[in-house]
C-alpha cells in the first residue's frame, strides 16, 4: 500500500507538470500567431525613405534659424602714417604714431542658414583711445627747429555685414572663419599740439569721418545648449583714416587744416553669446 501510494503521488505531480507546461506553450502560440494579424494593417518597416502605414522618418535636427548676438572685446589698433600741411615745407621726421588700446561693445542680428553656413549684421561702439604722435623739424632758412607732440581722444563706430563658415562641430565645439565688409566712423576729439622748443600750442576741432571698412574672423564656439552658444573671437579689421578739424594757435596767430591719422587698422579680441530664436525642436512621431 505504501508503494502504492508513492507511485501514484509521483503520477499524480508529473501529471500537472506537463499540464503546465502544455498550457505555457499553447499561451505562447496564441501570442505569437495574433501579432501579424495585429500588424497586417500597419506595417512599421521602413521602405524607401518612410515608414509604411502613412507615416515619415522623422527628419534630422536642423541649425537653420534666425539668432541674436552680443559681445564685448579690446580693440589693439595700429596707424599707419600721420601727416599735416607743414609735411610738405619742410622735413619732418616721426617719431611716435599710435592709438591705445580700449574696450569695445557690440551687438548683432543673424541667420544660421545650414550647419554650415550663417550671416549676421552687427553694429559696435570703440570706446575712446588716447592717440599720441611726435615729429621733429629742422630750422629752415634762420628758423628754429621745432617738435611737434600731438594728443587726442579717438572713437569709432563700426557696422559689418558678416558671413561665416563653421567648419566643423567636435563634442559641442565649433571653429569657424568669416569675412565681412561695411563702415567705420571715426572721431577725433580735443586734439592738441604742443610745440615746446617754439613756445606754442595748437588746438583742433573736432571732427568725424566715415570710411569703408572690412574684417576678417577666425574663433571657436562653444554649445551650452542646443540655443545658447558662446563665442571666442579674433577679428582684424580695416577702418580707413581719420582727421581732426582745423587747428588753430592759443593766441589766433595762425593756423592749418588739420591732422590726417593714415590707415587705421585694428587686431581685436571678443568674447560674446550667441541665442537662437526659433530654433527647431525635433519633431516627435506617433507609431500605432
Amino acid at each position: 500500500m505504501t508503494a502504492g501510494l508513492i507511485i501514484n503521488e509521483g503520477s499524480t505531480m508529473n501529471s500537472i507538470r506537463v499540464s503546465m507546461f502544455a498550457r505555457a506553450v499553447l499561451g505562447s502560440a496564441l501570442v505569437l500567431g495574433a501579432a501579424p494579424a495585429a500588424f497586417a494593417g500597419e506595417d512599421i518597416y521602413y521602405e524607401g525613405g518612410g515608414l509604411k502605414g502613412g507615416y515619415d522618418v522623422p527628419p534630422p535636427p536642423s541649425n537653420r534659424g534666425i539668432y541674436i548676438k552680443g559681445y564685448v572685446g579690446q580693440a589693439t589698433p595700429e596707424v599707419g602714417d600721420i601727416w599735416t600741411p607743414g609735411y610738405q615745407m619742410n622735413n619732418f621726421t616721426v617719431f611716435h604714431n599710435e592709438i591705445k588700446s580700449s574696450p569695445l561693445y557690440g551687438f548683432g542680428i543673424g541667420w544660421q542658414r545650414n550647419h554650415w553656413l550663417r550671416f549676421d549684421v552687427t553694429g559696435e561702439y570703440r570706446g575712446d583711445a588716447a592717440y599720441f604722435a611726435n615729429d621733429s623739424y629742422p630750422a629752415i632758412g634762420g628758423g628754429t627747429p621745432g617738435t611737434n607732440e600731438y594728443t587726442a581722444d579717438i572713437s569709432s563706430w563700426l557696422g559689418l555685414v558678416n558671413a561665416y563658415w563653421d567648419i566643423c562641430n567636435w563634442r559641442g565645439i565649433t571653429p569657424y572663419v568669416g569675412a565681412g565688409i561695411g563702415f567705420a566712423t571715426i572721431s577725433v576729439n580735443g586734439l592738441k599740439d604742443v610745440n615746446v622748443p617754439n613756445r606754442s600750442v595748437f588746438y583742433a576741432q573736432d571732427s568725424t569721418k566715415t570710411n569703408f571698412a572690412w574684417a576678417v574672423h577666425a574663433g571657436l564656439a562653444f554649445d551650452v545648449t542646443p540655443d545658447f552658444v558662446v563665442d571666442l573671437s579674433y577679428r582684424y579689421a580695416a577702418l580707413g583714416g581719420a582727421q581732426s578739424g582745423v587747428v588753430t594757435a592759443y593766441d589766433g596767430s595762425s593756423s592749418y587744416s588739420g591732422v590726417h591719422i593714415q590707415d587705421i587698422t585694428s587686431n581685436d579680441l571678443m568674447l560674446g553669446v550667441r541665442y537662437k530664436l526659433n530654433h527647431a525642436q525635433p519633431a516627435v512621431y506617433a507609431v500605432k
